[in-house]
Formats: structure tokens, sequence, C-alpha cells
């Protein structure tokens, strides 16, 4: 049978143990971050289609990423992770901005973690809001005020802007309250996020949004977006239509966005209906307490039990083989 050497001189380490910290992928700051390096070695190595050994060791790494996120999962047992999707290119200035780092301030303070796709706009609000939760009210303000400084991350030279805003607020409240990241290499250009005191980074980004959604047994609330947020929607539905274990609310945030001509919120409710009985499970609303509220009076507390004292691999085959989709 033959036989398949890892490549040598990765950039990152196939058999870690641990998952990402901000400290780390910023490493080299200002100039090569690790974050950038492995970024680069991607795109040179056949992107998303690497030769086999590459391919490989891009997989053994993803699954140690699977393994650490189930050892951070049995760690707290009696957290309740809420899943926040949105547009990576929602700008700094935006109102839904703001409105999603509050959410995530309310539910953090509320006692659930939140957790995201790890990229900018949308995802970098929620775990924005999530760190500032531990300040007072007036500290996400001063934090939103330097932030729109630099909007975006597009254009030539934006990216570095970018990111040195958001290391002016993290220099300025260097810690805060926990929650979780799962940003990929699969989208280059995308800055690393600031904010996030777990960072779970995959190579393949179709695991990683799985994944993301699966965890989150508490809940997922979808703030406006684009075609990918609305794939995110139909999967998470579809995760709860279809044979896993514990279906959880799903909170669509903006009734001009969700609730228009054509309705997605329509829709979803009709196959919420139809496929899974499940309708209960899905709201619309403008209001982050309104959100709160129909989320905490539909936790899955009976799924919510299997994470509470588990063993890692119990957590990790719970994620992969009863939190997706089964047919």
């Amino acid at each position: 049978m033959p036989t398949i050497e890892l490549p040598a001189d990765l950039p990152y380490d196939p058999f870690r143990t641990s998952l990402y910290t901000r400290e780390e992928l910023m490493a080299g700051w200002p100039v090569e971050t690790l974050d950038l390096r492995v970024e680069r070695h991607v795109l040179a190595h056949g992107f998303r289609a690497p030769p086999a050994a590459e391919a490989l060791a891009q997989r053994l790494h993803d699954h140690q990423i699977d393994v650490a996120l189930s050892e951070l999962l049995c760690g707290a047992p009696h957290q309740r992770v809420v899943g926040i999707m949105g547009s990576a290119v929602t700008p700094r200035t935006d109102a839904s901005y703001r409105h999603v780092a509050e959410l995530a301030r309310l539910f953090t303070r509320s006692g659930f973690t939140i957790a995201s796709g790890g990229g900018p706009g949308t995802m970098e609000a929620a775990n924005l809001g999530a760190f500032m939760a531990e300040h007072d009210d007036a500290a996400l303000d001063d934090a939103l005020e330097l932030l729109a400084r630099a909007p975006t991350y597009e254009g030539d030279g934006e990216r570095h802007s970018y990111v040195e805003a958001a290391v002016d607020v993290r220099e300025r409240w260097p810690s805060g309250a926990a929650s979780l990241a799962i940003p990929t290499w699969f989208y280059p250009g995308e800055p690393v996020g600031q904010f996030a005191t777990h960072i779970a980074k995959y190579f393949a980004n179709s695991i990683r949004e799985a994944g993301l959604l699966a965890i989150a047994v508490s809940g997922v609330v979808f703030a406006p977006g684009r075609a990918g947020t609305v794939q995110e929607l139909f999967q998470d539905a579809a995760q709860n239509a279809y044979g896993i274990r514990g279906q959880s609310p799903m909170v669509l945030l903006g009734r001009d966005y969700y609730d228009g001509d054509p309705s997605l919120y329509s829709v979803l409710r009709d196959l919420a209906r139809r496929f899974g009985e499940y309708e209960r499970l899905v709201t619309i609303t403008d209001h982050a307490d309104e959100a709160l509220a129909f989320v905490e009076a539909n936790q899955p507390h009976e799924v919510l039990a299997v994470l509470q004292g588990c063993e890692p691999p119990d957590a990790l085959s719970f994620i992969r083989n009863e939190r997706v989709r089964a047919r």
C-alpha cells in the first residue's frame, strides 16, 4: 500500500492539541502574522484543491480542531452556546453592526456563550459585543467609535487599517468575556478577529459551517446578510427538520430584511411546519430583548444535559453524529 508523507516546513501544526488564540494568530503583527502566513501557504499549495499530502495535513489539522472544540464544550459543562450569523461585509458604521454587538452583549450577560463565524462584519460584531459584556455600557459605545475609523476591510490597504483599529480596542480593553469564533482559511483576505477568546479555525469551510450550527444547541440568531447567510439559515432549517438530536430555536433579526417580498420568514415557517414540525421554534423580531426571551423560552434542556459532565470523545460524537442531518 502506498504511503503519504506530510509536507515539511508547514506553517501550521497538523497535530495541534488546542484551539487558537488571538495572540497566536496575530504573532508577527504588524508585519506578517501567523494567520497571514498560513493563508499565503494555502494559496500557494492548491488553495481549495491541494495535492494529497497537503490535503492530508489540512484534514488532520481540522480533526484536531474538532477534538479541541469538544474539550472546550466539556470544560464548561453549563454553558449554552448561541450562534450569531450575518454578513462578513457589514460596515462597522452600519446600524446592524451596533445592533448585533448589543444583542451579543445582552446574551452574554444572560449566561449564554456566543459563537460566530469568526470573520469581519456581523461576525466581528457578535464577538465584540460578547467581549464587552464585562464592561459598562459606555465601553461598547467607545469601542464602536474607535472601530468606526476603519469601517470595512475591503479595498487596497483597508485590511491592515481594519485590524489596526481592532487592535487599538484590545489595547484599551485587554480582557473581556469569553466567546467562540469559528473562522476558515477558505476565504482569503478576511482578517483574523480580535475579540473572541477561543478560535477554532478550519481549512475546510463545509466542516466549519456544519460544526458551528451543530454546537449552537441553544439557538441561532440570523442577522441580515447575503447569500451565505441565507444558505446557513436553510442549512440550520435542514438540521432541525431531518433527524438531529435537539431541535434548536431560530431567530430572524430584522423584519424589513427577512419579512419583505418575498418573505424568507414565511418560507421558513412553512418549511418548519411541513418538515419536522418545529414552527414553534422560528420567530422574527427587531429587538434584542425579544430575541433573548424567545431563546430562553425554547431551550432544548434534554439535549443540553448531554454536554454536562461529558467526555470530549462523547461531545465530538454528539456534534458530528447526532447534531447534523441524518438523512
